[in-house]
């Protein structure tokens, strides 16, 4: 042992980390879900086909109920503003256990299955277990392209304040936008 100014100093001993028992079984979940795991040849659970997307149409007709006991949206309707704008109305169902305060609908407009980042909304609060809500869309944000833009879906989505989507549904809406 060396020592210096009076205090002894030890050289320090290597340590090896040995995971917890706990910690490899978090570990070992982890590597199954993402589908990692090389020594048991795991992969990640195929992902359940989505639903056909439904139909947003312009004209009210018989309306489409969303479910009672799931989280849904249903009954896409819309109407033309201008060029630039549309809003859709639709029938929501919200029966998450997320709470009560804090929960929106939103939607991103797709073009052959691409979100497309030219459009915004305003985000719609769900106060309750079940109802209708309206979402205006704009065209023309983050350097939109300057010729006619045509677009094929909508998609509705639930989620919690901050960013947590916890429930989407597509709808068929081929529209032309432009500024």
């Amino acid at each position: 042992m060396r020592r210096a100014a009076g205090i002894g100093i030890r050289p320090a001993k290597p340590e090896v980390m040995v995971p917890s028992s706990w910690m490899l079984a978090i570990l070992s979940v982890l590597t199954l879900t993402v589908g990692l795991s090389a020594r048991s040849g795991a992969t990640a659970p195929a992902a359940t086909p989505s639903p056909a997307p439904g139909e947003c149409r312009q004209a009210a007709g018989p309306e489409e109920r969303p479910s009672t006991i799931t989280d849904d949206v249903a009954n896409c309707v819309y109407t033309r503003l201008s060029g630039s704008r549309v809003r859709v109305r639709a029938a929501y169902t919200y029966a998450s256990p997320l709470g009560r305060q804090n929960i929106f609908l939103g939607v991103d407009v797709l073009a052959g299955g691409n979100r497309l980042k030219w459009f915004g909304y305003r985000p719609v609060p769900i106060g309750a277990s079940a109802g209708a809500a309206e979402i205006e869309i704009v065209f023309g944000l983050n350097s939109p392209p300057s010729r006619a833009l045509t677009t094929d879906q909508v998609e509705l989505f639930m989620y919690v304040g901050g960013g947590q989507i916890f429930f989407r549904k597509l709808f068929n809406l081929k529209l032309e936008w432009q500024l």
